[in-house]
């Protein structure tokens, strides 16, 4: 009786499951696209009753009244100043006549930061590159807050002349991460008159591009930005972060409307969900502030080497080398052998006559070795490297850091 009341029970509240179901999706109207929503940071949503109907399902005359009678709202909140929502998890509710209808909105960043930095740096020897203005040279956008730049120099050796690189990377507060490989090229410092020093300068050349020159200046015009090069070897910087979030910025407006597929599915999420809309991409970068915006006077200095790389091949002689010496082989037969003296024998009758004759007793058929088979030494060819094949770094001429060459 127990178990049939189990039973009851359970048949009971799937059926009404079932008609709660049923009631759910009942709707003769608003038959939704899509009940889900995926948005990138930085897209707007649509509010609009028509971006999120199944079309295809409802009779052109109702499909009009419902676009122009359907109320809406929401709880969307954007971001400060923006037409676009913060991260989070939100509701559209649509209601026509009787009927009602839900949208759940998802706002996620999953997208990186967009850095903007040149591909490469001219620095001057012996600089301290813990106090290089990176701020100065680096720059990056996104939508969400972001956190304070790391420069990688640990492969940079200041006090050696020679190309070298270093990385760069920021996160946002969703912890998306960008990162960019520059290089850098460690530069002879220029020769310097009594109260000058070299100096690395951040400047912007003619279009606007943030880049390094390696130049001279009095001291008494050096600037907060510039990188006076020391006269000796410095320590390594390692890993350093920069001491200020001046140089990133969020993008000005929405990258654009973020709206439901129109597909005939009732559920799932938009195809327009983080990284799938080409609109959800972050705006390029305008560039970095900078208040070096004219290019200082420049007096070609060439201590740049120019270099190519030569080629050459291993040195090699042929020697021939024993891959299984000589060696002889044992070649036996079978014989009748006497078990007192070892006599053998091929013939019966023979080894018969010497037991009778002889040591008496009796025999057994054994193998004796009768001889041996020689195999001559196998050798192969073989190449010796005497000396490895290299690539050699020539000088073929010397360059200037603006690029003029001699």
């Amino acid at each position: 009786m127990q178990g049939n009341k189990k039973i009851k029970l359970a048949v009971s509240i799937s059926m009404f499951l079932g008609f709660l179901t049923a009631c759910s999706s009942s709707n003769e109207y608003l038959l939704l696209s899509n009940e889900e929503l995926d948005v990138e940071l930085g897209q707007t949503v649509s509010r609009n009753i028509e971006d999120y109907l199944d079309t295809n399902k409802i009779k052109k005359d109702e499909l009009e009244k419902i676009i122009k009678k359907t109320k809406e709202t929401d709880n969307l909140k954007n971001v400060k100043k923006q037409s676009y929502p913060k991260v989070g998890k939100y509701e559209i509710n649509f209601e026509y006549k009787s009927e009602k209808a839900t949208v759940k909105v998802n706002v996620k960043d999953t997208t990186k930061p967009e850095i903007n930095a040149p591909d490469s740096i001219d620095i001057v020897q012996y600089t301290n590159l813990a106090d290089f203005d990176f701020n100065s040279l680096l720059s990056a956008k996104d939508y969400s807050k972001l956190d304070k730049w790391k420069i990688d120099t640990s492969k940079v050796d200041v006090n050696t002349i020679g190309e070298y690189e270093l990385k760069v990377s920021i996160k946002d507060k969703y912890k998306n991460k960008s990162t960019k490989k520059i290089k850098v090229n460690v530069v002879q410092a220029p020769e310097v008159a009594e109260g000058e020093v070299a100096v690395t300068e951040i400047v912007k050349d003619e279009n606007g591009n943030v880049k390094t020159v390696v130049t001279k200046k009095a001291k008494s015009k050096v600037s907060k930005s510039d990188a006076v090069a020391s006269t000796k070897p410095v320590t390594n910087a390692g890993t350093i972060s920069s001491s200020s979030s001046s140089n990133t910025a969020k993008p000005s407006g929405s990258s654009g409307t973020s709206k439901p597929n129109t597909s005939n599915s009732h559920s799932g999420s938009s195809s327009n969900s983080s990284g799938s809309n080409s609109s959800s991409s972050k705006p390029s970068n305008s560039g970095t502030s900078s208040n070096n915006t004219v290019k200082p006077s420049h007096t070609h200095n060439y201590n740049i080497p120019i270099t190519k790389t030569v080629h050459h091949d291993a040195i090699t002689h042929q020697e021939t080398k024993v891959v299984q010496a000589a060696y002889d082989e044992p070649t036996y037969e079978s014989r009748y052998i006497c078990n007192r003296c070892g006599y053998s024998s091929k013939d019966i009758h023979d080894i018969g006559d010497h037991i009778s004759d002889v040591c008496g007793g009796g025999y057994h058929v054994g193998k004796v070795q009768t001889g041996t088979t020689h195999h001559d030494a196998v050798t192969e060819t073989v190449t010796v490297v005497d000396k490895a094949a290299y690539d050699e770094t020539i000088i073929t001429g010397y360059k200037c850091s603006c690029g003029a060459t001699k």
